[in-house]
């Protein structure tokens, strides 16, 4: 710094290099105070800020929070004229969308996990408790502000625009950020308010949301209702987009959910966001106590040894996320990192596996073609039931019956004859009919009774076949099959992961050239702080993304603004130059390549254990069930052998005993192949061995002839219809309806 001698406390600063400029000044090294910084403010700003900078430094603010650059000492020149002000120095730190971006986390923080992720947030909220406890408030909370190291550590800076009040002194935050800005406060002038720990609690919520949820903001998300829905105004409304309440907006696709985390950590998300908790959101103190609950619960997928998880999650929220964007979240760089036990590394295969012993395994097991169910035994034979003895106590006085019908058979002819009244004769004839040809149906009773035990018993035979444990069997073996078909297809991307990347090196240059561009920092017309967070909350954070995707999808978005960031990527696309020469990236592109592989198959092989293990536990218990006597196929038995015995004792012919056929077994084609998989290597950030998705070629431009490019209509009466718009708007205009 070639500028006049700067002073602190009486002693003369060593001005060093310049290690960063804002729109309010430079901040500098010094040589002879190591560990410190100087920021010295433009012309113009130092006399606005003099007064509160040196209240700052008069209560000593800087020694109770070490990890927030507070003014420590006030800076002046040769003349005593106010210049700045002495702060810890902040090295090694990163802002902190830099960790939050999957894409620009790979560069500057590769080793980073989701644990990692917690951490940072749980010192994020111990910051800013810190800062709290000073009688600060933060006010201005933006991602620039707070920093992080590769230790995760986290650090707060530009600490002089924070709101104290000394005594009757009022220094109050006069800026903001309209994404972390209360709802309350949302348009309203900040240089009057005077801010809350309350207000800081929304901001700090939003950010640990953003950190959390890779990049998302809580409030983006799709309006159902009518017209355009900026984020101002969604938070100004509280329409929280992945709220369980109903707050008009859904979320993003293939985002997380508030059931991803633990039950406090979402209930937290839910009240910071919640009209009903204005005055009452979590304190940064009460975000400590979730997010060590959090760190606590944190489990290891079994899919990528990469992804980390809250225990009661229902499945793997970053899996999927990588399936519906196609791109890896997590990544280790360092492929020597990755530990491989002695013998375990093929060169040509990655991890080695006994696929042979596990097939062995699983092979051991008999899975019988069909499912038979065997009527048992019964001990002894049941004796005559008294329905039995009075049936064939009926059946023995029919003899008599019959012959007591036909003498009143007889009677009835003599009285006819002797000239007693027809009718008298009559009644007499039919009386003895009835009793001549009434059989006595003795045994009808018992054979009904016989029917309907045969076939209680023959549905319960079929419901035990039905609802035997060999489909659960079936369905884990062909889970564990499954398993080892990707692993040997992992093998084979391994093997293939040279020629893979020759084939589309250039390609992938251009597209790692095109991630260096952040849509965050980039200047392009219309595009505001606003419409870089919506774009963010859709996964849209580099010039890749904008090509690969359209932006049009994000709520806000429209064709000029689209073109606008087109033409942005055309120009970071024109400034590429392809590398016919194999560099130290190629290689260390092919080392991360096999390293994503090497992890996912160990990650396979511990589930590959596990299902076997699961397996044969479940062959154990469908060989317990064959051989265990069902309660109530012994109990219809024993009712269908009593039935026998009281037709056997009435002397009735005994009908045959009913057969339930085998039930055959599902072919174990049918439970095969019915999962999502995530294999392969992605070498361009896109989907494995994949070229990014085209856009429909069939359809051009009525007007220019132009390739045409799917829109939604966002103006009535069309409004929310599909359509196909010409890729040159806006010089272009022309439309075709779908």
């Amino acid at each position: 710094m070639k500028a006049a001698k700067l002073f602190a406390s009486g002693h003369e600063l060593h001005t060093d290099k310049r290690i960063g400029k804002g729109g309010e000044g430079e901040v500098f090294a010094i040589s002879n105070m190591p560990g410190f910084a100087v920021k010295a403010y433009l012309p113009g700003i130092g006399p606005e800020r003099e007064k509160k900078i040196r209240a700052m430094v008069d209560i000593r603010i800087a020694d109770n929070a070490p990890t927030v650059a507070f003014p420590h000492q006030v800076v002046v020149d040769g003349r005593g004229a106010f210049v700045g002000f002495v702060m810890r120095l902040v090295e090694k730190h990163k802002e902190i969308h830099e960790l939050q971006t999957p894409s620009s986390r790979q560069r500057h923080f590769p080793k980073a996990d989701y644990s990692f992720i917690v951490r940072v947030a749980l010192n994020i909220a111990r910051v800013f408790t810190q800062v709290h406890g000073t009688g600060c408030i933060v006010g201005d909370i933006n991602q620039r502000g707070i920093l992080v190291s590769t230790n995760a550590t986290v650090a707060l800076i530009d600490a002089d625009s924070f709101q104290i009040i000394d005594g009757s002194q009022r220094f109050l935050c006069v800026v903001g950020v309209p994404e972390y800005t209360p709802p309350e406060l949302q348009g309203k002038p900040l240089k009057s308010t005077v801010r809350t720990t309350d207000h800081d609690a929304f901001g700090l919520a939003v950010c640990l949301f953003q950190l959390l949820c890779m990049d998302r903001h809580p409030f983006s998300g799709r309006f159902t209702g009518k017209g355009e829905m900026p984020l101002e105004k969604a938070i100004a409304e509280y329409r929280f987009a992945y709220s369980s309440r109903n707050t008009g907006m859904i979320s993003p696709p293939g985002t997380v959910r508030l059931d991803d985390f633990t039950p406090k950590v979402a209930q937290l998300f839910e009240a910071a966001f919640s009209p009903n908790h204005v005055g009452s959101r979590p304190s940064a103190s009460t975000w400590i106590d979730a997010l060590s609950e959090l760190e606590g619960s944190l489990r290891a997928c079994n899919r990528s040894k990469l992804h980390r998880y809250a225990r009661n999650a229902k499945e793997c929220p970053w899996c999927r996320m990588e399936t519906e964007y196609g791109r890896p979240l997590f990544l280790d760089t360092d492929f020597t990192n990755i530990h491989v036990q002695k013998g375990r590394l093929d060169p040509a295969a990655g991890y080695v596996l006994d696929i042979a012993a596990l097939m062995s395994a699983i092979n051991a097991v008999n899975i019988p073609p069909s499912i038979s169910v065997a009527i048992p035994q019964l001990p002894n034979t049941p004796g005559r039931s008294q329905a039995a003895a009075d049936a064939l106590s009926k059946q023995r006085l029919g003899p008599m019956v019959r012959i007591a019908g036909v003498a009143v058979l007889l009677g009835a002819l003599a009285a006819f004859a002797s000239g007693i009244p027809g009718i008298v004769a009559l009644g007499l004839a039919g009386f003895g009919a009835w009793l001549l040809f009434r059989t006595p149906s003795a045994v009808d009773g018992l054979h009904s009774e016989y029917r309907k035990h045969a076939a209680a018993l023959s549905s319960h035979v079929e419901q035990l076949q039905r609802t035997s444990p060999v489909d659960r069997l079936l369905r884990k073996k062909a889970e564990a099959l499954d398993a080892i078909d990707d692993f040997q297809k992992l093998a084979s991307v391994f093997a293939n992961i040279r020629t893979e990347y020759d084939k589309h090196r250039k390609q992938k240059q251009l597209e790692d050239h095109l991630s260096q561009f952040a849509i965050r920092g980039a200047r392009i017309p219309k595009v505001n702080s606003t419409d870089r967070a919506q774009l963010a909350s859709y996964g849209f954070t580099t010039a890749l993304d904008a090509k690969r995707r359209d932006v049009q999808q994000v709520h806000g978005i429209g064709p000029v603004k689209a073109s606008n960031i087109a033409a942005w990527v055309r120009r970071s696309e024109d400034k590429f130059q392809f590398q016919s020469t194999y560099t130290q990236d190629d290689h260390r592109n092919i080392q991360k390549a096999q390293n994503e592989i090497i992890t996912k198959q160990q990650g396979l092989e511990e589930r590959l254990k596990a299902l076997v293990g699961e397996f044969r536990q479940q062959a154990q218990d469908f060989e317990r069930w064959k051989l265990s006597p069902d309660p109530g196929l012994v109990r219809f038995t024993q009712q269908l052998a009593q039935a026998e015995a009281d037709l056997l004792y009435v002397g009735a012919q005994l009908p045959h005993r009913p057969s339930v056929p085998p039930l055959p077994v599902p072919a174990l084609s049918t439970f095969r192949g019915a999962r999502p998989s995530n294999l392969g290597t992605t070498f361009s950030g896109g989907a494995p061995n994949a070229p990014p998705p085209a856009q429909p070629s069939s359809v051009s431009c009525p007007r220019c002839g132009n390739q045409m490019v799917r829109r939604m209509a966002r103006k009535a009466p069309h409004a929310g219809r599909p359509f196909w718009g010409c890729s040159g708007y806006p010089r272009c205009t022309g439309t075709r309806s779908i």
